[in-house]
């Protein structure tokens, strides 16, 4: 059984949960948020080693049989970015909760594991080995059962995901499988190539996966990891959800993130999560040609930031984390512009910060809207996604001309309404959210606009 929605533990949300909450967190989500997969976070995250254990074990002592319908799929820190020795841990942690399900339940709680920001094959196959090594020593030392678990990978940027098929074909390579589950980051690649190339690169991916099956006769299952805002893919969006489930269709399973639990009302969660799966395991869309308008697009978008870094990392130390996690300070994302590496924030705080600045980031692809636009080239972009300009009429009401001027200059807002043009939309005003936005910046009033929104980034 593949699992359709996994519900995550990521900092979207305005409110703050603890790493000792989330152990009742992921009953919850099993329980009245029909979840069928928490991903336990260990990227970039302090989450305690025994949290999977604990889950399992809070699972027995409330009826809810891990390993059947319901599993725990921990997300590890890739050892090539983050210190060696956590992501074995992390591993290790995986493989003591197959123990106790195991010993407790009869069943495997842990099938798989996510190994993110994978952009070559030499980690996925260490990661590989290691479990394999960890799990072989303890079927011989406690003569359970334990059966191996497969590694996901999750590719988080445009370009290594045009290239899924060869990462795809060498993993199978070294260990044949009737079938694997692909992991489809779309916010990292956001930030690094801008919110046109990476939702394309994804629309694209999706549209390719069934002629990969045809040619190697193996089952492809994708997850698509997507928040709220447009920026991050908006599948957790309770007023695009229903339309975002189109644009990417062909996804096999989706995130199910913390602001669409925490910040909207379970009603409109409902929405969110009926859109998931309805639409599910649906016919991809044929989006072919699009390589030559992902690589404009992000050389575009890549041009844009560069001239206002130091305005988003100022803004961005006042974002608060609403999880334990290892500060962006230390563990960020490299942006390559043409001025060389530069240290940005993680996804979420990355968002919340350019929402903060008045300027909703799907808007930094403004200049390419326009060039499209004058080069009669636009109906191609509208075509191949088709939620874009509903996209951009929601978060409109998150624009402020005056806020964008203070912070970032007259220039962007003269491109954004031009772009606004263009797609013939007349932005919405909120008058309640634009005095947010003059108001002066603290943690405060950044989540005061989170709360409005309904969610932080």
């Amino acid at each position: 059984m593949i699992p359709r929605l996994m519900c995550t533990q990521h900092p979207d949300t305005t409110v703050k949960i603890t790493a000792g909450e989330e152990v009742d967190e992921a009953l919850v989500a099993y329980t009245a948020y029909g979840c069928d997969e928490v991903m336990v976070d260990y990227e970039g995250k302090t989450t305690p080693y025994g949290q999977p254990k604990e889950i399992v074990m809070k699972a027995y002592a409330a009826g809810v049989k891990l390993g059947e319908r319901f599993f725990i799929t921990p997300r590890l820190p890739n050892p090539k970015l983050e210190d060696f020795d956590r992501a074995m841990l992390a591993l290790e942690a995986a493989v003591v909760a197959n123990y106790f399900s195991i010993k407790y339940m009869g069943t495997q709680a842990v099938r798989w594991v996510v190994l993110p920001m994978v952009e070559d094959l030499d980690t996925v196959l260490l990661v590989r080995r290691m479990l394999r090594k960890k799990v072989q020593a303890y079927r011989e030392e406690t003569g359970l059962e334990v059966s191996d678990i497969e590694v996901i990978p999750l590719i988080e940027d445009a370009y290594a995901q045009l290239k899924f098929e060869s990462l795809l074909a060498e993993i199978l390579k070294e260990k044949r499988e009737e079938s694997i589950r692909l992991f489809l980051g779309k916010s990292d690649s956001a930030v690094k190539n801008g919110h046109v190339a990476s939702a394309l690169a994804i629309a694209y991916v999706l549209s390719r996966v069934r002629k990969f099956e045809e040619e190697t006769g193996v089952r492809v299952y994708p997850i698509l990891g997507m928040g709220s805002p447009p920026f991050r893919g908006a599948l957790n969006n309770y007023a695009l959800a229903h339309l975002e489930v189109f644009q990417y269709a062909g996804y096999s399973t989706a995130t199910i993130q913390s602001a669409v639990r925490y910040d909207v009302s379970y009603d409109d969660y409902v929405k969110v999560r009926d859109s998931i799966l309805n639409a599910c395991c649906t016919t991809p869309r044929k989006v072919e040609g699009v390589e030559e308008l992902i690589g404009e697009a992000a050389t575009s978008y890549k041009a844009l930031i560069a001239k206002y870094v130091d305005k988003v990392v100022e803004m961005a130390r006042l974002v608060p984390s609403t999880r334990d996690r290892v500060s962006w300070k230390v563990y960020g994302r490299q942006l390559l512009t043409e001025g060389g590496a530069v240290h940005m924030p993680r996804a979420i705080v990355y968002t919340a910060t350019w929402y903060a600045l008045g300027l909703p980031p799907i808007y930094l692809d403004a200049p390419f809207i326009v060039k499209l636009a004058r080069e009669d080239k636009l109906d191609r972009l509208l075509k191949a996604l088709p939620t874009l300009r509903k996209e951009w009429e929601y978060d409109s009401e998150f624009f402020d001309e005056a806020t964008v001027s203070k912070y970032l200059g007259d220039e962007l807002v003269k491109v954004v309404k031009e772009a606004f043009d263009y797609l013939d939309i007349s932005p919405r005003k909120s008058a309640a959210y634009t005095a947010l936005l003059r108001m002066p910046r603290s943690e405060s009033n950044i989540i005061a606009m989170g709360k409005y929104r309904k969610f932080l980034g």
